[in-house]
């Protein structure tokens, strides 16, 4: 098994045997979209963020996801598609704009589930503070390499688990 998958499946069991299960869900993994083209108002993946993709999808083969939510945005569904096509899980889309529906999705419709949240270097902090994590999670809009795992703690305070892509 290489590393990437390891890690993952690691983190998974590690994860899933030290928290007490919440009312949230029981894992979240977030990643940023993978390296889009320069220019354009709704640029494709590169040739280097399909492969990327390819990769995050053998990474998380192991983490037991259930489905796949992506924004609207091309970047994001090709970087999820690849992933969920991978996995064989489904892909759900939701508006970049419309955090609070997926929080409301996740709540109520995938609270048993682990979900795969591929999202904006601008909207992931705003998903981990919805989803409870109170650490400041930034991501420059060169980095691409983020995998943030998210958990229910004890006494329902979430715990978060920042990976980084070899």
């Amino acid at each position: 098994m290489d590393i990437r998958r390891f890690t993952i499946a690691a983190v998974v069991c590690c994860a899933s045997a030290s928290f007490v299960p919440a009312q949230a869900q029981e894992m979240v993994f977030l990643i940023r979209h993978a390296e889009k083209e320069a220019s354009g108002k709704d640029p494709k993946l590169t040739g280097a963020g399909r492969e990327r993709a390819g990769d995050w999808a053998d990474m998380l083969q192991f983490g037991g996801i259930d489905v796949v939510f992506t924004s609207d945005a091309t970047r994001t569904r090709e970087t999820g598609q690849i992933i969920s096509e991978s996995l064989d899980v489904p892909r759900k889309e939701v508006s970049r704009e419309d955090v609070a529906g997926l929080m409301d999705l996740l709540e109520f419709d995938h609270a048993d589930e682990k979900v795969l949240i591929v999202g904006h270097a601008e909207t992931i902090p705003l998903i981990l503070s919805r989803l409870g994590v109170s650490d400041m999670i930034e991501i420059s809009q060169d980095d691409y390499a983020n995998l943030l795992v998210v958990t229910p703690g004890p006494d329902d305070e979430p715990a978060l688990v920042r990976l980084r892509m070899p």
